[in-house]
């Protein structure tokens, strides 16, 4: 017998994304970790010296996923926390002379066309802060990529990484003009000073938020210069801690802003429990995707603080069984 060796076929399994409830994870410390913990249960048959072929039941399987998440941010916090409250200063889009008015329907969660009440005063390009709460965690920035017509499903909005609406807003909720721009030069970690595209609305002590939602950083102005590429642009003490590219937006926002968690005992509610999906790239081309419903990490968290150690949080997602499906294992596994 013979076999050949077909290298090719090497599965690496590399992740290109990983997403949790929609939203990539970005960066990780150590490389993910998929298992799948099996329970078996076989009776005991006197005369038998082991386990009867055909008895053999499987029990319980539990997908899990685990890896090191390198981002302390409020959202990242709560996905190691699961069922933790969390409040948000007011941290919104700073409102500016335009558009004033309201939703006219009630917009799905994600969708790119909303409908204006009006539509009088905007532009392809204008920033839109869309809520009546002022808080992070119930109004949001979007921008108009097509000015539609009053009163009609038509006006095609984009969050600030180019997806749809992020909040589940009501009908009616309001909807105004916010100062924004857009960077008119890629800019590199440890810059304190950006090229935009208009500086219109904006002054020191300004507070304005850079790049994209997961990826963005807040900074206080220290100076207002002139715009494109080449020109001075907004100048801050602190310097910026990620690479932005072209294009990226700059929204002035109300304040620098913060989120407080805090994590009670208790049962955790059926809304903290949401879709794993990694996704990983063979050296043949071959793509798996793994996916782990209902998914949650509820373990133990330990920060270091020290300048010598990498400070993250160690999450492991485990698939909860669906109440409507208890026999069937919360994952999947596709290869194509």
């Amino acid at each position: 017998m013979t076999a050949t060796i077909t290298p090719e076929e090497l599965y690496f399994g590399a992740p290109a994304s990983l997403t949790y409830g929609g939203v990539e994870c970005g960066a990780t410390v150590d490389a993910p970790k998929v298992a799948f913990e099996v329970t078996t249960f076989s009776p005991e048959f006197q005369n038998a010296k082991g386990p009867i072929k055909g008895t053999v039941i499987t029990t319980k399987v539990i997908p899990s996923c685990e890896f090191t998440v390198n981002q302390i941010t409020a959202q990242k916090l709560a996905w190691a926390m699961p069922g933790s409250a969390s409040t948000s200063s007011q941290s919104v889009g700073q409102l500016r002379a335009g558009l004033a008015t309201t939703l006219g329907v009630d917009p799905a969660l994600g969708a790119t066309t909303i409908n204006l009440t009006s539509v009088t005063i905007c532009a392809v390009g204008d920033f839109l802060r869309i809520g009546d709460t002022l808080t992070e965690a119930l109004s949001e920035v979007v921008r108009i990529v097509t000015k539609g017509t009053a009163g009609a499903l038509d006006t095609v909005v984009e969050n600030s990484a180019g997806g749809g609406l992020l909040i589940d807003h009501g009908n009616g909720e309001a909807v105004v003009t916010v100062t924004g721009t857009i960077l008119a030069a890629p800019c590199l970690a440890g810059a304190v000073n950006i090229k935009v595209d208009a500086v219109t609305g904006l002054a020191p002590l300004d507070f304005v938020r850079i790049g994209y939602v997961g990826h963005y950083e807040t900074r206080q102005l220290t100076a207002v210069g002139t715009i494109g590429p080449s020109g001075t642009g907004l100048t801050f003490l602190v310097p910026l801690t990620r690479d932005h590219a072209l294009d990226e937006w700059v929204v002035e926002v109300t304040t620098l802003g913060g989120t407080t968690i805090t994590w009670d005992p208790g049962r955790i509610a059926s809304a903290s429990y949401a879709t794993l999906i990694l996704t990983g790239i063979g050296l043949d081309g071959r793509q798996m995707i793994v996916t782990l419903f209902n998914a949650m990490s509820a373990e133990s968290q330990k920060l270091e603080f020290s300048d010598s150690a990498v400070s993250g949080l160690k999450v492991k997602f485990a698939g909860y069984y669906d109440p409507a499906t208890p026999n069937t294992a919360p994952f999947n596994i596709q290869l194509n």
